[in-house]
């Protein structure tokens, strides 16, 4: 009996557990998709040392919650329009609901030297909890 009781405590604690994390999921990906991210401006700095892309943003929140954690992708090409990097930078700082912010002086990661072009996509954002 004890162990019939534990194997259902179990199955429900997963199951529930499962559910929770693809209603977390399910969550993350409707703020995301009400949430937009522009290139304002940006340029490389490092002097052929170390090359790496600064970038001036605007995320804009479309959710009745604010969000932290915006983590976009950013891809780099040369001036023939050649694929040259991909990375992923999370974003420190707080969007409130139905506004926008911008975030200035990002220095997003490392680039080759011949970086020309900056592209960057919207990966995924998170709510912020009080």
């Amino acid at each position: 009996m004890i162990r019939r009781v534990s194997a259902l405590l179990i199955a429900f604690g997963a199951s529930f557990l499962l559910s929770s994390c693809a209603e977390l999921d399910l969550n993350s990906a409707e703020l995301t998709r009400n949430t937009t991210i522009e290139l304002v401006d940006w340029h490389v700095v490092g002097l052929w040392v170390i090359n790496s892309p600064v970038a001036w943003v605007r995320v804009t929140n479309y959710n009745n919650v604010p969000l932290h954690d915006i983590t976009f992708e950013y891809d780099t090409y040369d001036l023939n329009g050649k694929f040259l990097n991909k990375g992923e930078y999370t974003i420190e700082g707080t969007v409130q609901p139905h506004s926008s912010k911008n975030f200035a002086e990002l220095y997003v990661g490392l680039v080759d030297l011949y970086s020309e072009r900056l592209s960057i996509k919207l990966l995924r954002v998170k709510e912020k909890h009080h």
